[in-house]
């Protein structure tokens, strides 16, 4: 035999929330349940205990640390996953600078080095249209070196496509905590 309807009914009647009809089904019941009986006893004795003490008002303040700390832990989840993705974000941002970085000091070390280049620097200072020619002239010709070496590197095609995959994965991954977090 189940008891389960008849332990949800005796619950029910302690909370004062059982029809008259579910009432004597569960009385008539407990006569005759050795297992129930003691279950409802038992609740009984604590329901009335419960009634014969005072109740007792909760310090003054309560409520509201109650409601902070609520807060604090309901926030605790967004501190993880934001300092997550702000680390996830420094690698990726690491990744891809440092290798671009290195590069373009490395292209801008070649370029000075060349002697064509640097008489022409240092020759165009003498008016304000002439260096912003030249400077525009050295940028180009740093961004074609560039190029150059990051075409033919393959530690830069490695490191680029690296730096792209993990983006990727961190914008997945964002998208999807993202959504989780919108419909809680």
């Amino acid at each position: 035999m189940s008891h389960q309807p008849y332990l949800d009914w005796i619950h029910a009647a302690l909370d004062g929330e059982l029809r008259p009809d579910q009432r004597l089904q569960l009385e008539e019941h407990v006569g005759g349940c050795a297992e129930c009986r003691g279950v409802w006893e038992a609740l009984s004795e604590v329901e009335r205990l419960f009634m014969a003490e005072p109740t007792v008002a909760p310090r003054p303040g309560f409520t509201g640390r109650f409601n902070a700390r609520l807060a604090q832990r309901r926030s605790r989840p967004h501190l993880v996953w934001g300092a997550l993705a702000l680390g996830l974000g420094s690698v990726v941002a690491a990744a891809l600078v440092v290798p671009l970085g290195a590069g373009l000091i490395l292209s801008a070390l070649r370029v000075i080095q060349q002697p064509a280049a640097s008489a022409a620097l240092v020759s165009s200072l003498t008016g304000v249209g002439e260096v912003a020619a030249t400077l525009l002239e050295a940028l180009l010709i740093l961004l074609r070196v560039l190029a150059v070496w990051a075409v033919t590197n393959p530690l830069m095609w490695a490191a680029s496509l690296t730096a792209l995959a993990t983006t990727g994965a961190w914008v997945l991954v964002m998208r999807k905590l993202t959504l989780e977090v919108s419909f809680r």
